[in-house]
């Protein structure tokens, strides 16, 4: 197990770039990635359940104990970004196929990238 841990350590400190590279990569070859299409859910899925065992019940009562930072959180994500998103489409003038695009992400800004990279390393 050790090995695993030196792995895991090794990943997690260098993630940021590990990011970088692979989005680079995608987009200057972006056939390397298309045979993998199918496991991008059961993917995402094994990352969100390994981020969900990291959670605690101090978890849980620092969200009650900081309710004005999180009702902050929830306006930001469910009405600042939409209408950011929102008015970029309108103030762009972006055909409606890329603009249900844009306010789409606007309104699911919280993706799983987002949260592995600010994750707490408790290791």
């Amino acid at each position: 197990m050790n090995a695993v841990e030196k792995v895991s350590n090794f990943v997690g400190k260098t993630f940021s770039l590990w990011v970088i590279l692979f989005a680079c990569l995608g987009f200057f070859a972006p056939h390397l990635f298309t045979g993998y299409k199918s496991l991008i859910s059961p993917l995402l899925g094994i990352v969100m359940f390994g981020m969900g065992l990291t959670l605690s019940a101090a978890d849980f009562r620092e969200v009650f104990r900081r309710p004005k930072d999180v009702a902050i959180g929830v306006i930001g994500h469910y009405l600042i970004m939409p209408s950011i998103a929102y008015l970029l489409a309108i103030g762009l003038n972006l055909p409606p196929e890329i603009a249900v695009g844009v306010i789409l992400v606007g309104c699911c800004p919280s993706g799983t990238a987002s949260n592995v990279m600010t994750l707490p390393r408790a290791m």
